[in-house]
């Protein structure tokens, strides 16, 4: 059974797990309509991996691996998807360190949600499908304060979604101060990761088994570090 994406929100600032899989800190990457294989490609993993796939769980790492990342692969839909258990997001650092490969083509529908861990706050972008342009936002902020023009819709249907799980600060006069909204949401609705992450995923209608996510059932790539 497939679920939907708030479990990784709730866990989101967990530590990565020392178990068979994934559950604190994991990143999601995704692109629709994209072959998988040209995803992790994209991302710059081993070809090994992609050639003899290995579930997550049954990978022996050696000293060789050791300075690359693993992530888990799979496809929703029409959605491919790779979920990285390391507190942050290759394909939004490879991005900030204007790695070509890792951007849109035009027409290309893409969304990363990056935990950011280590110096936060928790962002997301997307990339509508339009001219290839992308999107930048911080948890807890409308996409729609950018000055970009999406001729596509389907950035409002986004934000509106947001909006509908209480993902987005409403400001004055409801809550005075960010914190104040922050633990609002904390408090009545899980935390904003949780509502952040079911939002995107009701939206846009990605669905990822929970189940073989924390246990490692899912295949297993390993990706060059964006900063070796």
């Amino acid at each position: 059974m497939s679920d939907s994406l708030r479990w990784l929100g709730e866990h989101c600032y967990e530590p990565p797990m020392s178990g068979p899989g994934m559950r604190g800190g994991v990143s999601l990457t995704a692109v629709r309509g994209l072959p998988v294989a040209e995803l992790l490609r994209r991302l710059r993993a081993r070809e090994d991996e992609l050639a003899a796939p290995v579930r997550y769980r049954d990978f022996g790492f050696t000293a060789d691996t050791a300075s690359l990342r693993p992530c888990m692969y799979g496809t929703s839909g029409e959605w491919s998807y790779v979920l990285e258990g390391s507190g942050s997001s290759t394909w939004y650092e490879r991005w900030f360190y204007d790695d070509p490969v890792v951007k849109p083509l035009s027409g290309e529908e893409m969304v990363c949600l990056d935990p950011n861990i280590a110096v936060q706050p928790c962002r997301f972008a997307y990339a509508p499908g339009g001219d290839g342009a992308v999107w930048f936002t911080e948890f807890g902020d409308s996409p729609l304060s950018s000055r970009q023009v999406d001729t596509t819709g389907r950035m409002a249907a986004l934000d509106a979604a947001l909006r509908a799980f209480g993902a987005v600060d409403p400001g004055p006069p409801e809550f005075e101060r960010r914190p104040d909204w922050v633990s609002f949401v904390d408090e009545h609705h899980g935390g904003v990761p949780a509502v952040v992450w079911q939002a995107v995923s009701d939206c846009l209608g990605i669905r990822i088994p929970r189940t073989d996510v924390e246990e490692g059932n899912l295949p297993i790539a390993l990706l060059d570090d964006p900063f070796s």
